[in-house]
């Protein structure tokens, strides 16, 4: 240390050096001195004693105020001068208090001399006279500046108003693909929301209703279901996942989706928590017959039952206590070729199958392309420019119209999940919302948006009669009814009347018109007659259909045991007593059969 006259503080500083008072009470002041810092106090007797601090200068140029849900965080750029190197680097406010830094980032000839540590960092901010101050989004989704809604997203915001300033945004790197496109100009919107809308073109009613409408689910908040679409290898799964996802981000189609089930449980959970406000596809769950398997399920059962309840799994942090929750704050759409097992477990899930052969391959192409230009993204930056200005009204009118909605949805059967009428009501509800919208921006008319809806809500409880099979797997009777009614329904069986031919209500029996011809066509299998209320089954070959659908779990009795389960349930309607037999003889097509005599009403929606 140096010590001089009290004439010294009147001295000339060296050159590029700065004198700050340090708190008035210490007595303390902090120098830039050569090429180094100082702090200069003035003693008793009025001597002046100077301490070397750092053989390196630093100030701090910005002061970066990250906001998200959890609450503000705080990152500082510093700029550093040693041995005549010039640094600039950026490191949160928790690290600079520790001067952990200074090696890490300045190398080992940076020098802060014993027991001035502390001494150092107050010097840095003495000394930092002119900080820009700038406030940072960190989180995806909806956030409130000055009053008014914007939706953040990895390259900007959307708002009401057509600019909604200069705001910045620095997400998780994870979330580097979740950008959308500017919403675009009046003359073009038409277009690009007719993209989006052909989706309901490419696979059936109760595909496209189910998707389209979680997409647009997703932006509306929390949820507590997740959508599952099932099929088989070439059933173009990830290509229909990836134009929902590509609503979000055009960079992610189905070769660049967000996430895949080969991921641990901790990174989905963090995706999940992250993608606030927005579409997740998780990718690709099937079984491959191997020891892995077990984890691969343990796997979704973290991530659909965190989502179905809204938890994250509780860590314990440095000091011992409870902390890092992270609660799922996306909608997730998963894919696989099997549906993770479990009725509690499925019951967090909306199931979507999808046939081999059901998608419009040229129009999936032209979607496709729509994707990649960035117009479904278009389509959702305007839908979100929409949603801004009405925001909080939009959250008050969700969940009571879905109390609404779930009334209609609400199925009184014992084949059904106590959790299924909400989600679909979260589902139709927010078609309606985004129908509204398209009306509201000119897009379409009140007949296109009534028809819309009345398809939507169609192609939803078609849906939830194919949920059933998927949600009792313990009763073979309830799973056989449940999965001839979901064959009948998606057409890979029929009925017949006793002639053989069309029946009366054909499409609730198998049977599809199509569009070039005006007769009924049948579909699938045949596997029974119907009568009026008298439905009956061609017993092997319905137990065979059944038996062998590799989507859902198998029968695990044999056929004779059905029958007896069925009668034991009251599904059979008659038996012959004479041949104390659970089959009955009666003449179909012009030939005697042995058939099992059940009720049609309990095989209709």
């Amino acid at each position: 240390m140096v010590w001089g006259s009290d004439d010294s503080e009147r001295l000339p500083l060296q050159e590029g050096s700065v004198a700050i008072p340090g708190p008035e009470s210490s007595g303390v002041r902090y120098e830039r001195r050569g090429t180094g810092m100082v702090r200069r106090e003035r003693s008793e007797t009025g001597r002046v004693r100077f301490t070397p601090v750092a053989n390196f200068t630093a100030r701090i140029t910005r002061d970066l105020l990250l906001e998200s849900d959890a609450g503000p965080e705080r990152e500082f750029v510093l700029e550093a001068q040693l041995g005549g190197q010039d640094y600039t680097f950026q490191i949160s406010a928790t690290e600079f208090s520790r001067m952990s830094w200074v090696l890490r980032y300045l190398g080992p000839q940076a020098i802060v001399y014993p027991g001035q540590l502390q001494h150092a960092r107050a010097a840095i901010q003495a000394l930092s006279t002119q900080v820009r101050h700038e406030r940072i989004s960190s989180q995806m989704g909806w956030t409130k500046q000055e009053g008014n809604w914007m939706y953040v997203h990895s390259t900007g915001a959307v708002g009401a108003a057509e600019s909604p300033g200069d705001v910045q945004v620095r997400l998780p790197e994870v979330l580097e693909n979740y950008g959308l496109t500017p919403p675009p100009a009046s003359e073009d919107l038409a277009v690009t929301i007719r993209s989006s809308l052909s989706l309901l073109s490419v696979v059936p009613d109760r595909v496209g209703f189910p998707l389209l409408a979680a997409v647009f689910r997703a932006p509306l908040g929390r949820v507590d279901f997740s959508v599952f679409l099932a099929g088989r290898t070439g059933t173009f799964k990830s290509t229909l996942a990836g134009a929902c996802q590509q609503h979000f981000g055009a960079a992610m189609d189905a070769h660049h989706l967000p996430a895949n089930f080969a991921s641990t449980a901790n990174a989905l959970e963090v995706l999940a928590f992250s993608a606030k406000d927005a579409l997740l596809v998780v990718d690709d769950f099937v079984s491959s017959g191997m020891g892995r398997d077990r984890a691969l399920h343990g796997v979704a059962e973290r991530l659909f039952r965190g989502i179905g309840n809204h938890q994250g799994r509780g860590r314990m942090n440095g000091n011992h206590q409870m902390g890092g929750f992270l609660p799922p704050r996306a909608l997730v759409l998963a894919t696989g070729e099997e549906v993770p097992d479990g009725r509690s477990l499925r019951a967090r899930m909306l199931i979507v199958e999808i046939e081999l052969g059901e998608v419009n391959v040229a129009a999936l192409s032209k979607l496709q392309e729509a994707g990649r230009h960035g117009q479904l993204a278009a389509a959702m930056s305007a839908y979100l420019r929409w949603m801004a200005s009405r925001y909080d009204r939009l959250q008050e009118h969700l969940p009571e119209r879905v109390r609404n909605l779930q009334l209609h949805y609400q199925m009184h059967r014992s084949d059904v999940h106590a959790r299924l009428p909400k989600t679909l009501a979260e589902l139709h509800s927010s078609w309606e919302i985004w129908l509204r919208f398209a009306r509201d921006v000119g897009v379409m008319g009140e007949p296109e948006q009534k028809e819309l809806e009345e398809r939507c809500r169609s192609a939803l409880a078609e849906l939830a009669i194919l949920q059933a099979p998927y949600q009792h797997v313990t009763d073979p009777a309830l799973f056989f009814v449940a999965r001839l009614r979901a064959a009948l329904m998606s057409g890979r069986a029929h009925v017949a009347d006793r002639r053989g031919r069309t029946p009366d209500s054909p499409e609730a029996w198998g049977w599809r018109r199509e569009h070039a011809r005006r007769h009924w066509l049948a579909q699938g299998k045949r596997i029974g007659w119907v009568v009026r209320n008298a439905l009956f089954l061609d017993s092997t070959a319905a137990y065979q259909l059944v038996h062998q659908d590799t989507k859902g779990p198998g029968l695990s009795v044999s056929e004779q045991a059905l029958r007896r389960r069925l009668h034991a349930r009251g599904l059979i309607a008659s038996i012959d007593s004479g041949r104390k037999m659970l089959l009955i003889r009666r003449t179909l097509e012009g030939r005697p059969r042995e058939v099992l005599h059940v009720r049609a009403s309990d095989f209709l929606s």
